[in-house]
């Protein structure tokens, strides 16, 4: 067999019960997630529901994005095309008259009988999506946005001084917040909503009357920046006990146009007045530790109200296929970069899982309700109470998240109970195997994934010119691999379930070196591609080398990820013919994950590498097509 596919898993393999013909489909996406969960072995993270839904399924262990900025990743992943064949590397242009009419992954399951519906951010709002979410392609109801997203820009941030600002760094009171509630907690507000009334008109049918499945996707904005969460998820956290980023020094021999300046955080007020210098002076210390562990309550906030999805969905669809995805990553100060914007493996790899519940199972989540009660021992009213309602368009429980004001300071545990709550959160998992699949992946492999998985018509491969081509992929289908995990059909090997940081389990991973006994003519990937664009070989502010617009355009940066290796070539690149010209390679960039796993030295230039240069140069050179071998 070509190379190698590692596949860990349980003794106990999950299997499915159910007929996957025609599942309902949950499909939820969090905005700049990066795999800062337990199940990927973060030990500081605290994701009880997302990890209880992987220990169920399925998790990828090297799932990557195209590009690492949010328009482009959306529109590549829900059309399964990649950006240089979506032409679409900013968030300027809407796909179907820019570059093809190419049906999308919800348009798909409703042009095959489902019922879709949106709630949240999923596909990028604007004209990427015509200022419309993609209607009336995409969805069977108008897609839902949560009135307080109005206010994502507003000065809401409490500062030292005791007024508003528009920080990076925003712990808010929620009943405090225009609107007297956040997006995220709106967007799962109206999908356990709707999915109420979904199944009360479902007991409504005759016994002969055949239920519509649904695709539900369902999109939050947190991590997403600002960090704007309620303040409560900042006693998870401690600031004393955040660390550092390992990695926050410029890694050497890094090509100046490969550098992400960060620039959509230094117009904040927070960040402006450290009066930090352009384009590679540091953050300080004090203040990283701020925006890490932003990031992390924002996080464990998110993680909270999936709790209350998932809760809602095992109880009254227990049978729903279940993908968890980020739709790109996110720099927290490795190689003394933020944000995302960059071909790095912190920018590229996501969170992937995917699950079958099944109605056999008792899950157990934690809501939003659960996790504040634990914290602060306060009575609340049930986040997600029942009540009755006539129309899905309506928002029930509005403004009830939270009843009454706290005084956060009075019920602030101390260390001792803060310490008690994270070890009775990571109980959920910490005892818990996983099963992993650690060979490459891509976004652009959800849409045929989904589709084979609902048992509907298999998309065909999408040819090397496919703009006049509406239906196709230029992914590959995980279910042959998930079908020889969820049946069994390979050698039950079980592995410590000791969570440990991304690096140590990675060792693990690395060392177990047990190859997958899949079913035969199984594809799977050698590599996975992603690519970024630059207006020029230095960072600069305008134009915007982090968010360049198409027409300033000049640099096209490749990215080829192996097993062992990551290989970027920077290349001149035509902004009208949408080409690049390997005669002129700007800059490379090589690094062996064998003994550099957080990409600090660039070694395309060390002669012990030339020749494997050349090769991934190859490779990447050849494209996407080739890298697939029959296991």
């Amino acid at each position: 067999m070509k190379g190698h596919v590692l596949v860990i898993f349980t003794l106990v393999v999950h299997s499915v019960t159910s007929n996957l013909s025609h599942p309902n489909v949950l499909l939820i996406i969090v905005d700049d997630l990066r795999p800062v969960l337990g199940c990927y072995g973060d030990t500081l993270a605290l994701t009880p529901n997302i990890d209880t839904l992987a220990h169920h399924g399925t998790i990828f262990t090297r799932a990557f994005a195209q590009q690492a900025l949010c328009g482009p990743s959306r529109t590549s992943f829900l059309t399964s095309r990649r950006p240089d064949t979506t032409k679409l590397y900013d968030v300027h242009f809407y796909w179907r008259t820019h570059a093809g009419n190419f049906t999308t992954l919800p348009q798909y399951f409703k042009e095959h009988g489902y019922h879709t519906v949106s709630a949240g951010k999923i596909f990028h709002p604007g004209i990427v999506s015509n200022y419309s979410d993609d209607q009336p392609y995409s969805w069977s109801e108008s897609a839902y946005h949560p009135p307080t997203q109005a206010h994502k820009q507003d000065p809401v941030c409490l500062g030292s001084d005791g007024a508003l600002h528009t920080n990076i760094y925003c712990p808010i009171q929620v009943d405090q917040q225009p609107g007297g509630s956040l997006p995220d907690i709106e967007t799962t507000e109206f999908a356990t909503a709707w999915l109420r009334s979904w199944a009360m008109q479902a007991k409504t049918k005759t016994k002969n009357a055949i239920n519509q499945p649904f695709f539900m996707a369902v999109g939050y904005h947190k991590p997403h920046i600002p960090l704007k969460f309620p303040q409560q998820f900042l006693d998870f956290y401690p600031i004393e006990n955040v660390p550092l980023a390992p990695n926050d020094r410029r890694p050497q021999g890094l090509p100046d146009v490969a550098w992400n300046p960060w620039n959509d955080l230094r117009y904040r007020e927070d960040i402006a007045a450290l009066n930090v210098s352009f384009p590679y002076g540091p953050l300080p210390d004090f203040y990283a530790r701020y925006i890490r562990q932003g990031y992390y309550a924002a996080t464990t906030y998110t993680d909270a109200l999936i709790g209350d999805l998932l809760s809602t969905v095992s109880t009254l669809f227990p049978d729903t296929l279940v993908a968890f995805i980020g739709d790109h990553g996110w720099s927290l100060g490795e190689h003394q970069e933020w944000s995302k914007y960059s071909n790095f493996e912190v920018a590229t790899r996501v969170p992937f899982i995917i699950s079958k519940m099944n109605s056999h199972t008792d899950y157990s989540f934690l809501g939003y309700n659960d996790v504040l009660r634990k914290l602060h021992n306060v009575n609340l009213n049930p986040f997600m109470a029942e009540k009755n309602f006539s129309s899905s368009s309506q928002r029930p429980f509005k403004n009830s998240i939270i009843s009454g004001k706290f005084e956060l300071k009075a019920h602030r545990k101390n260390a001792s109970g803060i310490k008690f709550i994270r070890n009775s959160f990571k109980r959920i998992h910490m005892n818990e195997n996983f099963t992993f699949y650690n060979g490459m992946v891509e976004l652009v492999d959800l849409f045929p994934t989904l589709v084979d998985l609902a048992g509907l018509p298999v998309l065909s491969d999408c040819p090397e010119v496919s703009k006049d081509v509406e239906i196709c992929t230029e992914g590959t289908s995980l279910a042959p691999i998930l079908d020889s995990l969820w049946n069994g059909q390979m050698f039950n090997v079980s592995i410590n379930s000791e969570i440990k940081s991304g690096q140590e389990q990675q060792k693990t991973l690395e060392a177990n070196k047990y190859t997958s006994h899949l079913q035969s003519n199984v594809l799977v990937k050698e590599a996975a591609f992603s690519q970024y664009p630059r207006p020029g070989p230095e960072p600069t502010v305008h134009p915007d080398s982090d968010q360049p617009p198409m027409h300033d355009t000049t640099i096209m940066g490749y990215s080829v990820r192996t097993s062992r290796f990551r290989y970027t070539a920077w290349l001149k690149f035509n902004n009208i013919t949408f080409k690049p010209d390997w005669s002129h390679i700007v800059a490379e960039e090589l690094y062996d994950h064998k003994i550099d796993d957080e990409e600090n030295h660039n070694v395309c230039r060390k002669r012990a590498y030339k020749s494997k240069r050349k090769q991934l140069q190859r490779k990447l050179k050849r494209g996407w097509r080739l890298p697939l071998f029959f296991c």
